[in-house]
């Protein structure tokens, strides 16, 4: 693969993540805000669904676009692989990274439902 595209793509996939990752940040931080501080009475089934699918996709979207990233920088060519920039980016722990993110969003996920019914 041609290494501009190759970098651009890296690019793209980074900041899919970021925006995913600022995405369900914003959409959890608004359900704890109206979990704390809304009258919930009678709306608790609503609110427990916003929380699942938002967690849901913002999990598996973590862990998709992390896999790609995976992917792109350990398919590198041999020559770009030896640089210090493709050992370095060989090096990042990708495949634990995308689990350590999915696990915080499900973690902050299930707080917010036993916030709700407790």
């Amino acid at each position: 693969m041609d290494q501009n595209i190759r970098a651009m793509l890296q690019s793209s996939t980074f900041f899919y993540f970021l925006i995913i990752l600022s995405l369900t940040t914003i959409s959890q931080l608004t359900t704890m805000m109206a979990i704390l501080f809304a009258d919930l009475t009678g709306k608790e089934l609503l609110v427990s669904a916003t929380v699942v699918v938002s967690g849901f996709f913002g999990a598996f979207g973590i862990i998709r676009v992390m896999t790609n990233l995976h992917l792109l920088m350990h398919e590198l060519d041999t020559k770009t692989a030896a640089t210090n920039w493709g050992k370095e980016m060989q090096a990042i722990p990708i495949s634990v990274l995308r689990f350590v993110f999915a696990a915080l969003v499900a973690i902050v996920a299930i707080i917010q439902l036993i916030t709700i019914y407790s």
